[in-house]
């Protein structure tokens, strides 16, 4: 898809408003959407996704990072007095 514009109207869709969009422009968002409002009007950019905890390893590792070491071992803050 280029960056084009495409004028469409406000329609009623049971007790709501929407829009249409055009196949290829919901094809280049994705399901999942964010609606920003901004000066201009109304941004729709796709959402952000996050991985599966049981992918994180693989994320870490990929990254060349590991999680701290405090982070490893949750039972040192029983160890600390605070609950």
């Amino acid at each position: 898809m280029n960056n084009t514009s495409h004028h469409t109207s406000v329609i009623k869709v049971g007790n709501s408003k929407g829009i249409r969009i055009p196949k290829d422009y919901l094809e280049a968002l994705g399901k999942d959407v964010v609606l920003e409002k901004t000066k201009e009007g109304l941004l729709i950019r796709p959402a952000h996704k996050v991985a599966p905890l049981k992918e994180w390893d693989k994320l870490f590792a990929a990254a060349g990072t590991t999680p701290e070491v405090e982070f490893n071992d949750w039972d040192i803050t029983l160890e600390d007095g605070i609950e």
